[in-house]
């Protein structure tokens, strides 16, 4: 068995420590106070080992070590205190306020010496990070970057009120980049479908399921007013950004579905508000009105029933996203946003050009 005795350090006390208590922990053989030292990253310290009282030694005993301090009546009296308290219900500050008031870097002096022993466990509470936390967290950055890039964002400089009259073909354009993502809704949407985390959250998620059927029928019916029908479209290649937010969505879904239904509220909330614009540009410029009707029963119907505390709803039911998990969904939300500003510049620098509103497959 190995005994280990610390030196005493009584010549060594600092001045300004004046409490009973402190002097006689300093005088048991406790380290010099070091005031450069970093604070002990333990937060709720709890002894675990053997404290037992011979003569004049206080000893503590763990798996074959001891560790013997020289006491006296009051020393001992204090140091067992101390040693009480140290049960894990008490975090360092509360050690500090109680026994070291004057000088609580006594108190990280004696549970760093404990900790580099292997004498201490930390029983800290476990910080829960609800799902509902963790979404609001990540809509208050959502809505901070879609605010910064709206000014910056082409397709709606061109559809600004403001703005001179845009070309007819962007509008056009919206209305077909539109049909390619919601056409192929199933490719993100399907791999969700199977959530294993919550039965309350594929009930939520088979009724946004639900109500986005049928969203590119009518969109289809508007371009068929156009001219455009429904082999011609068949035929045709989105742009590579209306693809590229097919593909990230898809990606998420199969390898991280609750980032994936992060962005639900999101997707719903802001095509919504979006296509309310679009609708009252394509009616101050009075196109086609077989054009507008279908877009008109879109936004009325589908996209308003669609939209709402989707995401929250399903958060909701979600019990905790550590931290690690929170700051990954932070970086891929700054991926989601890039790619969702890519889809509208996109649109509107393309087809503010095209010489042919539909990218035929055979052509490219």
């Amino acid at each position: 068995m190995s005994k280990y005795t610390k030196p005493n350090t009584k010549e060594n006390i600092p001045s300004n420590i004046s409490s009973t208590l402190e002097t006689e922990l300093l005088e048991l053989g406790v380290e010099e106070i070091d005031m450069d030292r970093q604070c002990p990253t333990m937060l709720f310290p709890r002894l675990i080992c053997k404290i037992n009282i011979y003569q004049d030694r206080i000893i503590l005993s763990q798996d074959g070590r001891e560790f013997s301090f020289p006491v006296n009546a009051q020393s001992g009296k204090a140091l067992q205190k101390l040693f009480s308290m140290m049960n894990g219900t008490r975090s360092i500050g509360e050690l500090q306020r109680i026994c070291t008031p004057d000088n609580p870097e006594t108190i990280n002096s004696i549970v760093r010496d404990l900790d580099n022993w292997g004498l201490l466990d930390d029983v800290a509470p476990l910080q829960i990070d609800s799902g509902i936390e963790a979404l609001l967290e990540l809509e208050e950055l959502t809505s901070e970057l879609l605010d910064q890039s709206v000014e910056k964002n082409l397709f709606w400089q061109l559809i600004n009120p403001t703005a001179p009259k845009p070309p007819i073909q962007v509008l056009y354009g919206f209305a077909i980049e539109y049909y390619h993502f919601f056409s192929r809704r199933c490719c993100f949407q399907s791999p969700i479908l199977s959530f294993s985390a919550s039965a309350q959250v594929r009930q939520s998620i088979d009724e946004v399921y639900s109500q986005a059927y049928g969203q590119d029928l009518l969109l289809m019916e508007a371009l068929n007013a156009i001219g455009i029908s429904r082999e011609e479209l068949t035929n045709t290649m989105p742009l590579p950004e209306t693809m590229a937010m097919c593909n990230g969505l898809g990606f998420w879904a199969s390898y991280e579905p609750i980032f994936y239904l992060s962005t639900l509220g999101v997707l719903s909330d802001s095509m919504f508000k979006n296509f309310e614009l679009y609708l009252a540009a394509i009616e101050w410029l009075e196109l086609e009105p077989d054009f507008i009707e279908p877009i008109r029963k879109l936004v009325n119907t589908k996209l308003k029933n669609e939209r709402g505390n989707l995401s929250r709803a399903i958060f909701q039911e979600i019990p905790h996203i550590d931290r690690e998990t929170r700051q990954r969904f932070r970086q891929q939300t700054y991926l989601f946003l890039e790619m969702y500003h890519n889809f509208y510049t996109a649109i509107g620098r393309y087809y503010s050009s095209a010489s042919n509103l539909l990218r035929r497959v055979a052509v490219i």
